[in-house]
C-alpha cells in the first residue's frame, strides 16, 4: 500500500558548496513529482546536490527517473541512502552516475574523497 502524499516530507537546506535535500517517506509514482519539483528548484546552476533518502524505505522507477534528470542538468550528485535505496540504485547502474555516500557529512567532502 503506498503512502500518500501527505506522508512524503522534502527539506531543502542551502550549504556552504552545496544543496542538501532530506527526503522522509516512500518515493513513488505519487510523492516523486513533490521531490522533483524541489530539485528542479535546487539546481540553479550546476551544483553539488546532496540528497538524504535514510529515510525513504522505498524508491520505484519514477523516483530514480528524478535523480536522472538532474544528473542530466550537470547536478554534481550524491545521495545517502536506505539500504533499499543504495541496492536499487547499484542494481540500476545509477551507482555509476552519482556518488553514493555513508552520511550527509561524506557527501559534502570533495569528490575524490567520495569514489
Amino acid at each position: 500500500m503506498a503512502q500518500s502524499e501527505d506522508a512524503f516530507s522534502v527539506d531543502v537546506v542551502r550549504v556552504p558548496g552545496a544543496v542538501l535535500v532530506t527526503a522522509t517517506g516512500e518515493l513513488d509514482a505519487d510523492t516523486a513529482p513533490v521531490l522533483a519539483h524541489h530539485l528542479d528548484d535546487a539546481v540553479v546552476d550546476p551544483c553539488v546536490l546532496v540528497i538524504d533518502l535514510r529515510a525513504v524505505p522505498f524508491c520505484d522507477s519514477v523516483g530514480l527517473a528524478s535523480f536522472i534528470a538532474v544528473v542530466k542538468r550537470g547536478a554534481d550528485l550524491r545521495v545517502v541512502g536506505s539500504p533499499q535505496v543504495v541496492r536499487l540504485m547499484r542494481l540500476t547502474g545509477m551507482d555509476r552516475h552519482v556518488v553514493l555516500a555513508a552520511s550527509v557529512e561524506d557527501a559534502l567532502l570533495p569528490r575524490e574523497l567520495n569514489r
